[in-house]
């Protein structure tokens, strides 16, 4: 019935909607063994987690769902030889990549070092003088200071000459990273990544703070059996860590399954207790008041640190999270609300100029392609982002300067950018580059932009996963009365949601618009009234002036249907539902 009725619906902003498919049996099973509602258990069942696992799934423990980290290829060894090094003294350095990922990941090591009394130094890349990874100017820096170890965080898969040049000079390099992965690996004393061709954990969806953390959980064990704790050097709380762990995999935008999943629902635990001096300062700053959520992750706190990286203050972020002065702590984080406040002004400019670049040839590619002159490299990839966002299609946007452009990609799912990129890289068309399924980035001869664009629109003739039109999946149709604060309880058992793990979207048939009322940065507040005259209060943000924005005006008064998400505004000690509308179309009868 429900799909009948969507047969050939199109929204007003041209969009189809669709209902995820589920079996009709696991959820009449689903609601006899745990009493839930006919909804909350088709959504189990869309999610396809069977009966069996649903228990696990509510009320998952580290214990019982974290694997031994010796499965990770080369883990072991590396444990060994932080033992020896931490033993014998040897001095350590860490060198991280300059987005959260990296910024956490560093900061994670360097806390849990801290913890056990050892010390080490780090270094973050500048974006514009040094740009991604390590250099050998940097490993020339920590040869001249005596490292022994160096460890490479959220970066190194393909440092083929750095790692080398620091093999030479007697320095043991560990890389642990999530980024795609060639068949001949640098030569580094041990490579951490699940996604090196001969890993076989089907761990690849972690973030290089996931694989980190694995790293810290593995060398606290190796130390815990060499009996390096006593009365006078307490066993560390790595638990204390999953703060900044949640924080990485979430601003990483990795799938948030399994491990990813129980790692970031745990961090969200430690969130609550306030404990890292750095993020309680940003929470404040970003005016955060509630309970921790995956959105504040993604889109507030996450933003801020990246502003740094972004705007040529690369170490900023692990300044704040390894920091325990609060002073200190509250004036970092004053800065990079700042950068943030700046990076959207430069952001706002060049999204305008890169849309207004695109030709129709262009958009009827597989892949857009944006280029400008000497845009700025510490936005290109939040443009990528907003194009793929606007168009449906993956997008890599490039600066140029003097001849050589830099290059940032977002993709859609079903399209791996990061080895389109390693495999036009082998080819020779790019210098250097790299990434992972969602995301990549490239240094390239500004000559050979064409030559890389037909390169990826060969590879990608024939892939399905494009479609001209934005299809829009629900997981139920419900009734503009079944939304109230209950309701959104249930569903986020099934959270934290992320990548993978989407947010239940949902739509309702028939609703109509009682008020419009603009607030903030171009959102709408609306009324929403039901048959039994209950009100909904519904937002549509960033909508002012867009297609969804213009069709809401419009449609004052009128009986309309709507397609998003429930949600709750806690404010004041209330807990106010809400629906966030995505799309909006005619009544459904």
């Amino acid at each position: 019935m429900d799909l009948e009725i969507l047969k050939d619906f199109n929204s007003y902003t041209n969009n189809k909607w669709q209902l995820k498919s589920f079996d009709e049996r696991q959820a009449e099973l689903i609601i006899q063994k745990f009493d839930t509602s006919y909804l909350i258990a088709k959504l189990f069942s869309i999610r396809q987690i069977s009966v069996d696992d649903i228990s696990s799934y509510l009320n998952p423990t580290l214990k019982d769902n974290i694997p031994d980290p010796n499965i990770l290829v080369d883990m072991d060894k590396a444990c060994e030889r932080l033992l020896a090094a931490i033993k014998n003294k040897e001095k350590i350095a860490i060198i991280g990549d300059y987005d959260v990922d990296g910024s956490t990941s560093t900061s994670c090591l360097i806390k849990y070092f801290k913890s056990i009394n050892v010390e080490v130094i780090y270094h973050i890349p500048d974006r514009f003088s040094e740009g991604y990874g390590p250099n050998k100017k940097t490993f020339q820096s920590f040869k001249d200071q005596n490292i022994n170890i160096i460890f490479t965080l959220d970066c190194g898969t393909v440092a083929y000459e750095e790692i080398k040049f620091a093999k030479e000079n007697c320095m043991d390099v560990i890389v642990i990273d999530h980024h795609q992965a060639e068949i001949n690996l640098p030569e580094a004393y041990a490579m951490i990544n699940p996604n090196r061709l001969d890993d076989t954990t089907k761990l690849g969806y972690l973030a290089a703070v996931g694989v980190t953390f694995m790293f810290i959980i593995g060398l606290n064990r190796k130390l815990r059996e060499n009996n390096w704790f006593n009365d006078s050097l307490k066993e560390p709380n790595i638990i204390a860590l999953l703060d900044m762990v949640s924080l990485g995999t979430i601003c990483d935008v990795v799938p948030l399954i399994g491990i990813n999943r129980l790692l970031v629902q745990k961090g969200l635990e430690v969130f609550s207790k306030n404990s890292n001096t750095g993020l309680a300062a940003l929470i404040e700053k970003a005016n955060i008041s509630n309970k921790i959520s995956t959105y504040d992750l993604g889109f507030k706190l996450g933003p801020r640190i990246n502003a740094g990286g972004r705007l040529g203050k690369s170490k900023h972020g692990t300044e704040l999270l390894t920091s325990e002065d609060s002073l200190e702590a509250k004036k970092i984080a004053a800065e990079l609300d700042n950068f943030n406040k700046e990076r959207q002004t430069i952001e706002a400019h060049i999204l305008k100029s890169a849309i207004e670049s695109l030709t129709a040839e262009q958009l009827e590619k597989k892949i857009i392609f944006a280029f400008g002159q000497d845009w700025h490299e510490g936005v290109i990839g939040i443009i990528a982002s907003r194009i793929k966002q606007k168009f449906n299609k993956p997008c890599i946007v490039f600066s140029s300067k003097n001849g050589i452009a830099k290059g940032s990609g977002r993709s859609v799912k079903g399209i791996d950018l990061g080895n389109l990129i390693i495999a036009a890289t082998q080819k020779g068309i790019i210098t250097q580059g790299g990434g992972h399924a969602m995301a990549a980035g490239l240094t390239i001869d500004e000559d050979k932009i064409s030559n890389l664009q037909d390169f990826i629109e060969g590879r990608l003739a024939g892939n399905e996963s494009l479609s001209e039109n934005i299809e829009n999946y629900a997981d139920s149709i419900i009734n503009i009365s079944a939304i109230n604060t209950e309701l959104y309880d249930d569903i986020n058992q099934l959270g934290p949601f992320g990548s993978n793990n989407e947010e239940p979207n949902f739509i309702i048939k028939s609703t109509k618009i009682t008020f419009i009322k603009e607030f903030g940065d171009n959102h709408i507040r609306c009324g929403l009234n039901s048959d039994i005259d209950k009100n909904v209060e519904g937002i549509a943000f960033r909508s002012k002036n867009t297609p969804l924005g213009d069709a809401i005006m419009v449609n004052k008064g009128k009986q309309v249907s709507l397609y998003g998400k429930i949600k709750v505004n806690e404010w004041g000690g209330r807990r106010i539902p809400q629906l966030h509308i995505e799309d909006i179309g005619k009544e459904i009868k």
